[in-house]
């Protein structure tokens, strides 16, 4: 029963200090990267309707990436409130040992470390995808003016086409060459001089080419001047814009690194990206078990400089995992080691600061 009480006590007072650190790393980090876009945000001919709502919905992302640090914050001032309070001699009197004032700590991070789990599978993709897209199309719409060369580019289902040159603002592709995969490989392909985007008939019309198609290992082709194809995607949603793992849920990236594969491209990255996924929220976990000797050290530190500690060790762990990530990417490591190399080395610190701890 009394475990219990105290449970429930420190809990509380893990989620109040939890809450107040999310909020403020989140403003703080959110107002350096709106600053950062000040410039493109005034130039920009997009309604402040939209501007708006593009910032609210960058929102989740930097609170997300910011957990680690509240959750730090939150162990920090949690046990240095009980230990300044003279709480932390008084249970000690009544027969706790130390794990007891940790159990509570490490299952209120476990709780965090399941809800940022659900967040990125969630409300972080679909917030992600759609500020992407309003700042790509209405904020700063770089494609009125680019040009691609030698790109492959993704239609519908199983459709993939490569161009020598594409102009999304005028709907061309020169020497587009258009193929349709099945289960069996590719069923049918479109080789032509030139393709352009009809308005009127919503498809591509391919000029000048030959249409070749495979039945049971059996190729029939033949030529022709001007052919409507099936390709019903617009030029601005062909544009080769490299799908960020931040606007997946993991069993997108999956999906996504086998269509890159079929295309001939490494998945590396998104294999990176996908086993990241899975250990960066155990962050979480491993940073409190880090905090926890931390804050018994400090003890009767004051709350600026438990932030301050919090700040720095946060960027610390997060710097390393971002090394861990660029190391993965440049395939300097394997990706399952980029991904929780920074978690298995910070979380052994962890285990040997507790143990070599006396109450």
């Amino acid at each position: 029963m009394i475990t219990r009480i105290f449970t429930r006590y420190m809990a509380k007072r893990f989620f109040m200090a939890f809450f107040f650190g999310l909020g403020l790393f989140a403003l703080l980090i959110f107002l350096g990267d709106m600053f950062d876009k000040t410039h493109y945000l005034l130039k920009s001919k997009a309604s402040l309707g939209v501007i708006l709502q593009y910032l609210w919905l960058e929102v989740p992302y930097w609170a997300i990436r910011v957990i680690p640090m509240a959750t730090l914050l939150a162990t920090l001032i949690a046990l240095s409130g009980l230990i300044k309070s003279g709480e932390w001699i008084a249970v000690q009197a009544s027969g706790f040992e130390p794990r007891d004032f940790w159990l509570p700590l490490l299952g209120c991070a476990l709780c965090v470390t399941v809800f940022s789990f659900i967040a990125q599978e969630t409300v972080l993709p679909a917030c992600y995808r759609r500020a992407r897209k309003l700042w790509q199309d209405k904020i700063h719409p770089e494609w009125e003016w680019d040009k691609y060369q030698n790109v492959a580019l993704i239609g519908g289902p199983g459709e993939f086409i490569q161009a020598s040159v594409f102009l999304p603002k005028d709907g061309w592709l020169e020497r587009p060459i258009l193929e349709k995969i099945g289960p069996r490989g590719i069923e049918r392909q479109l080789d032509a001089r030139e393709a352009r985007w009809d308005q009127a008939a919503q498809r591509w019309i391919f000029y000048d080419g030959v249409d070749r198609q495979f039945s049971q290992g059996l190729l029939t082709q033949h030529y022709f001047a001007k052919q409507l194809s099936d390709l019903a995607v617009p030029p601005r949603n062909l544009i080769p814009r490299t799908r960020n793992p931040d606007e997946m849920s993991l069993r997108e990236i999956r999906r996504y690194a086998e269509t890159v594969s079929r295309m001939g491209l490494s998945p590396r990255q998104l294999s990176v990206a996908a086993y990241d996924k899975v250990a960066y929220p155990f962050t979480n976990l491993i940073i409190c078990a880090l905090g926890i000797p931390l804050a018994l050290r400090l003890r009767s530190s004051s709350k600026v400089f438990s932030f301050f500690a919090a700040l720095a060790l946060s960027f610390m762990y997060l710097w390393m995992i971002e090394i861990g990530r660029v190391l993965g990417n440049s395939g300097a490591l394997p990706p399952l080691l980029s991904a929780w190399g920074p978690n298995t080395l910070f979380a052994g610190l962890a285990v040997f600061m507790l143990r070599r701890y006396k109450a």
